[in-house]
């Protein structure tokens, strides 16, 4: 009688995680080999992605996401799934799930569609807006702990 294996997957949402994945850059050769058989595809959750950007996203991060037709919105990063090609193991997809905030829902998003909440503040904030977006503004940026002193400015100019 042997007892069943601990999962060592922690659950915790801190950027400890030293799984970070490489997106190919654009302008890599595709891989012509096996192009015969479609490739299997396998997904895994991250706790951490790398963007080809050079920037991480990590599960729990404030970031701005931008579904079609809706302004940039702020959220929060529930989970991150990449996807990976079975025959040569390059991440294909990764999709972050994300929590609106002021909103009940969450979506999932290619991680491309997300972006850093403080340091892209200025030019993704849209101080027109009113009611809705204000509150889940607020949400985030209370959220988000360490605010710069120029969001900080923004947020107080908006809440008059």
């Amino acid at each position: 009688q042997h007892p069943p294996p601990s999962s060592s997957s922690s659950s915790s949402s801190e950027c400890s995680s030293t799984e970070t994945f490489e997106l190919p850059l654009p302008g890599d050769p595709p891989s012509s080999s096996f192009a015969a058989s479609p490739p299997t595809s396998s997904s895994s959750s991250v706790s951490k992605c790398s963007l080809p950007d050079g920037r991480t996203v990590c599960v729990g991060d404030i970031v701005w996401a931008k579904i079609y037709g809706f302004p940039w919105w702020p959220a929060r990063v529930l989970g991150i799934t990449v996807s990976r090609r079975g025959d040569t193991g390059l991440a294909v997809r990764q999709e972050a799930r994300v929590s609106w905030f002021g909103s009940p829902t969450t979506s999932f998003l290619p991680l491309t569609q997300l972006s850093p909440f403080l340091e892209t503040f200025q030019s993704r904030f849209d101080r027109k807006r009113k009611g809705p977006y204000r509150r889940a503004i607020a949400e985030a940026a209370s959220a988000a702990k360490q605010l710069t002193p120029e969001v900080r400015a923004l947020l107080t100019q908006f809440e008059t």
